[in-house]
């Protein structure tokens, strides 16, 4: 396995971290993956690292790539900042998909409290939407993507 991390905006301290597991070889016949892309929860004040890595753990055993977006939060929180952020994830997960051998028709995404909102409104509204959402007590109300 090997990891990367991407600064997707460096003003807003927006990064993705790429844990990208090999393929072929002792893999075979593996030569893509299906991705999981994680947004941890924090109620848009930050980032919490427990809804992080210990779910992209679980996830790399089950056979995905995993990757980390940790979205503008606190000051930077402003809507659509975050939901900008996920677009840019999706599109650099996407679009570096042979590289990184994912599947990109298989590509999800698991969000949890305010990460589930973000996630909501990536399965909904999004240019670039997951093909799953796995909403973990998402924060949600009815106007769940008018933030």
């Amino acid at each position: 396995m090997r990891v990367e991390t991407i600064y997707l905006n460096e003003e807003r301290d927006v990064t993705l971290s790429a844990w990208i597991s090999d393929v072929g070889g002792e893999f075979a016949p593996v030569e893509r993956r299906p991705a999981i892309l994680i947004l941890p929860g924090g109620g848009y004040a930050a980032c919490s690292d427990r809804e992080a890595d210990p779910v992209g753990a679980a996830y790399l055993r089950a056979g995905f790539q995993i990757f980390i977006l940790r979205y503008s939060v606190g000051e930077h929180r402003t809507w659509p900042n975050p939901l900008d952020d996920y677009e840019q994830a999706m599109e650099t997960i996407r679009g570096n998909g042979e590289k990184w051998h994912v599947d990109v028709t298989r590509v999800a995404v698991v969000g949890f409290s305010a990460g589930g909102h973000l996630a909501a409104c990536a399965a909904t509204v999004a240019r670039n939407r997951p093909n799953a959402a796995i909403l973990g007590y998402a924060a949600l109300n009815k106007e769940v993507c008018d933030v």
